[in-house]
């Protein structure tokens, strides 16, 4: 198992934000593994003809350099509830090992993702960033995630969402929820009523 991975969304044979990927596989060598030369990933992304069409999951894991590379054709899993979870581990960087998430989601049914919440604060669920809708205002998102996701960047900096403090108390101020990650992109009409969660 490689150290590191990113998960990069193909659609229709082009890589989406590759950009906020190199960022962040560069910044985690360099934290990491004291690694300064810079590596990018559009080098290495040699796309199969059997994947050049739709929406396309690659994933790629790596260390010092780039070990190995592998497609998948990607179907976005729906759920039909959800639960708060109390966590007391970090997961700053895109670790290959998931374990602490695997146990996690052998306490809830299938159809059941696991809403993540530490110190106090909602984060992140399992394999996702979150978004809340505000009854009266924008898509908020959580101040500390465990893990900055590309697509939540991409939102931040092009003012789409806002980042806010949210403790399970908040969760009556909301109306509808979203996962969002480098897969799933921001759209409303993916969203999760708020009542879904427990």
């Amino acid at each position: 198992m490689s150290l590191l991975f990113e998960s990069i969304q193909i659609f229709d044979g082009q890589p989406q934000r590759l950009d906020y990927h190199n960022d962040r596989l560069n910044r985690s060598r360099n934290q990491l593994m004291c690694s300064h030369a810079d590596i990018y990933l559009e080098d290495y992304l040699n796309i199969p003809k059997e994947f050049s069409k739709g929406k396309v999951k690659c994933r790629i894991d790596y260390g010092q350099d780039v070990n190995k590379i592998e497609f998948v054709h990607y179907q976005e899993k729906r759920f039909l509830s959800f639960k708060m979870i109390d966590i007391d581990f970090n997961y700053d960087f895109k670790y290959g090992d998931r374990s602490a998430f695997d146990e996690l989601k052998k306490t809830v049914s299938e159809s059941t993702e696991v809403l993540l919440v530490k110190d106090g604060f909602i984060t992140d669920t399992s394999f996702s960033n979150l978004l809340f809708k505000d009854k009266k205002g924008p898509w908020l998102t959580p101040h500390q995630p465990l893990l900055e996701g590309t697509q939540r960047e991409f939102l931040l900096d092009e003012g789409l969402i806002e980042e806010t403090e949210i403790k399970p108390n908040d969760l009556m101020r909301y109306t509808h929820f979203m996962l969002i990650n480098a897969m799933l992109d921001f759209n409303p009409q993916r969203v999760y009523d708020i009542g879904l969660i427990d």
